[in-house]
């Protein structure tokens, strides 16, 4: 599996880093957003291969969305749903030119459905990352338990 690059879109910091802590995994690079138009400004230095979009009142609204040029928005994009947007209309964001949408309700769904799409084959098996500082055979055996 390759490097795969996940954006979450939300306004409002603590539920963002909340949300990056929590999918984030060793072969995925997550990086985080206040606004769907910040995403793409700078878009050929990373690829984005998923979006997590959390839409709210006044600050994140779906219409924002509808803003971002359409040669990004095949993306994936997941809806995390929340008390300002209870539901969302996906057949309407489909006709708008986003042809891969789904609704989440909660971090679990959201992870389960970036865990489909990014890492269908399951997830590499994490590498042994070895200790900084060699230890010497000497300082090794003076560690091993003495008998008594």
């Amino acid at each position: 599996m390759d490097y795969k690059t996940v954006y979450i879109v939300d306004p409002i910091r603590g539920e963002r880093i909340q949300m990056a802590k929590f999918l984030s995994e060793e072969v995925i690079t997550v990086m985080t957003f206040i606004s769907p138009n910040d995403c793409f400004k700078r878009s050929e230095l990373i690829n984005c291969d998923l979006m997590v979009f959390v839409p709210r009142k006044e600050k994140n609204e779906i219409k924002h969305l509808m803003n971002i040029k359409k040669r990004f928005r095949k993306t994936p994009v997941i809806f995390l749903l929340n008390d300002d947007f209870p539901d969302v209309n996906l057949t309407e964001i489909t006709e708008n030119g986003f042809p891969t949408v789904f609704k989440a309700s909660n971090n679990e769904k959201v992870r389960e459905i970036m865990l489909g799409l990014l890492a269908a084959d399951g997830l590499p098996p994490r590498t042994e990352v070895p200790h900084p500082v060699p230890i010497s055979k000497e300082v090794q055996s003076a560690l091993s338990p003495r008998p008594e």
